[in-house]
C-alpha cells in the first residue's frame, strides 16, 4: 500500500519504506531526522518542470500531466512497475517537501503508480 506524507509529518510504524521522491537530494542529517529509507530523486519530475511548478503552484493539473507523460516515456518505467509490485506486499510512503498536501510531487507520482497498479 502507498501512503503520501510531508517530510515533517510524524513517522508512524506502518509507514514501511519512506521514499523521498523530489528531484532534489537531502542532507544526511535531514534524511536521518525524517527517517527516509531511500532517496529516489530520479523518480521525481525533471528539474525544469519541478521549478516551474514551484513558481506556479496553481498549475498542478499541467504539472501532473507533464510529469505523468515523462514517467510513462522515461527510462524508469520498469522500476516503477516493480515499486507497484512491492507496494502490494509492503507499505511504502512517498515523501514530498511542498506546502500543499493535495498537490505535490509525491501525490502526482502516487496517482501514476495507482494507474500502473490498475493494469
Amino acid at each position: 500500500m502507498f501512503k503520501v506524507k510531508h517530510f515533517l509529518d510524524t513517522v508512524e510504524p506502518d509507514d514501511g519504506q519512506r521514499i523521498w521522491v523530489e528531484p532534489i537530494g537531502l542532507t544526511r542529517d535531514l534524511r536521518e531526522m525524517c527517517q527516509i529509507t531511500n532517496v529516489l530523486s530520479h523518480f521525481g519530475p525533471p528539474m525544469s518542470l519541478w521549478q516551474w511548478f514551484e513558481k506556479h503552484p496553481d498549475g498542478y493539473d499541467y504539472f501532473r500531466a507533464q510529469y505523468h507523460e515523462w514517467l510513462a516515456n522515461g527510462p524508469h518505467r520498469e522500476a516503477l512497475a516493480e515499486l507497484v509490485f512491492l507496494a502490494l506486499r509492503d507499505n511504502i510512503t512517498l515523501i514530498y517537501q511542498g506546502d500543499d498536501p493535495a498537490h505535490n510531487t509525491a501525490t502526482a507520482l502516487y496517482e501514476f503508480l495507482s494507474e500502473l497498479e490498475a493494469y
